[in-house]
């Protein structure tokens, strides 16, 4: 199987692709240590996405996450600030928490404003 990934989207625009597998309790745990707080919500943003976010981020004084803004913005009916860091993950066929395909977090990227450079898969010798 190919590696699946989270996408980590700061307030300050940074952002990272990083391995995640949902079935493990590890993969809860990166999510809780990347937005680091207790209190975490998610939001289905699409029928194969996923958006988490510290649910106290707006009372906590975590600041706006423009990027996760644009993207909940390109898809929900009545869009509303984001606040602090944001994980993005997939949802599949069955509701199941997934990982999400490299394309997907560069189509995420995008969505937000955040151009990425081509990366070219290894060639073979």
């Amino acid at each position: 199987m190919s590696a699946r990934f989270a996408l980590v989207i700061h307030p300050d625009a940074s952002f990272k692709v990083m391995e995640w597998e949902a079935d493990t309790p590890a993969g809860l745990d990166a999510i809780y240590r990347e937005i680091d707080s207790p209190n975490i919500g998610v939001i289905d943003i699409a029928p194969d996405i996923s958006m988490w976010l510290d649910e106290d981020g707006n009372n906590g004084g975590a600041a706006i996450n423009m990027m996760a803004t644009a993207i909940y913005a390109a898809t929900a009916p009545a869009p509303r600030k984001q606040y602090g860091t944001a994980v993005f993950t997939g949802i599949d066929p069955r509701g199941d928490t997934t990982g999400l395909t490299r394309d997907r977090c560069v189509a995420l990227l995008e969505t937000a404003g955040i151009m990425t450079p081509q990366i070219p898969h290894p060639r073979a010798k």
